[in-house]
């Protein structure tokens, strides 16, 4: 990963075994990149070299030695501007998450709408289940598509980036497993959301207005760098957007003061529990939706 000199009272070194070929350099050059950050006597807490020291650092086919004022410690997203992390390569899922929210409103809306409802109820006395198999269906497919779009868009992703000199933080084969797996999870529990609504409202408009501010806006919300910390954690905690959540690779360090925000992929929830909220909103929709549906004419 890469490393920060924050700050510190006396001089130290510190050596860095050398990472494979092409995590720190772009195009896989296989060297090490060399960039000096600013810092030194006007950061308020610098004491100062001892006698006859300075910072430098050296790089080899072996190994990277720094020699500085201060301690080592990884560097955070809002420290990196041009560099990225998985959610970043995912950003095409809004536009997903878009499409499946109109599928899901409609997939029930318009049956209402050309009065074919009437049939589809009369062949089974039990409308929730109607409603439920229809959800079951939804959920299933919309997985398996967003799954697929998942595992596509990450290496092509990560190809591109490379390519273009922007760092990525590295993450763990498990971890990008629980982003994809997240992102379809997420997608084809929106489309149920939407599906839901439809049921209880019976048209389209109003169906995926709703749950496009309920789901998408919070997005939009949370990637507005100059939203307050607090508003932006508010969103992300208590909306459906929380399982914006799934997404999540980055780690916070407390030893690093640094801007924690959503804005910056660090969520006030972890991964699972985001997608619970989300999941929540779904699962209470559907309950409503199936007692009006046993309730109301169709």
């Amino acid at each position: 990963m890469p490393l920060r000199l924050p700050w510190a009272a006396g001089a130290r070194q510190a050596v860095c075994p050398r990472p494979p070929s092409g995590i720190f350099t772009p195009r896989g050059l296989g060297r090490w990149q060399l960039d000096r950050q600013s810092g030194g006597s006007h950061i308020p807490s610098f004491a100062g070299y001892p006698e006859n020291a300075s910072g430098s650092f050296t790089g080899s086919d072996a190994r990277f030695t720094v020699t500085g004022a201060g301690d080592i410690a990884p560097a955070v997203r809002d420290s990196l501007p041009t560099g990225g992390h998985l959610q970043d390569l995912l950003a095409g899922m809004f536009a997903a998450l878009i499409v499946v929210i109109v599928v899901g409103a409609l997939f029930i809306t318009e049956e209402y709408r050309n009065k074919m409802i009437h049939l589809t109820l009369a062949a089974s006395p039990r409308r929730s289940r109607v409603l439920v198999a229809k959800a079951i269906v939804l959920w299933a497919v919309t997985f398996v598509a967003g799954l697929a779009g998942a595992a596509l868009a990450t290496p092509l992703g990560k190809r591109l980036a490379e390519d273009n000199g922007v760092y990525i933080f590295p993450v763990s084969s498990s971890t990008e497993l629980r982003v994809a797996l997240g992102t379809a999870a997420l997608l084809a529990t929106a489309s149920v959301l939407a599906l839901s609504v439809g049921a209880v409202f019976r048209h389209s408009a109003g169906a995926v207005t709703t749950v496009i501010v309920a789901t998408a806006l919070p997005y939009i919300l949370i990637a507005i760098p100059f939203m307050p910390a607090s508003m932006s954690k508010g969103v992300a905690t208590v909306t459906p957007g929380a399982a914006f959540a799934v997404q999540q690779t980055l780690v916070p360090y407390d030893q690093v003061a640094s801007n924690y925000t959503p804005y910056y992929g660090y969520y006030p929830l972890a991964p699972w529990a985001g997608f619970a909220v989300l999941a929540g909103y779904a699962v209470t929709s559907l309950a409503v939706a199936a007692v009006l549906l046993d309730r109301r004419d169709a």
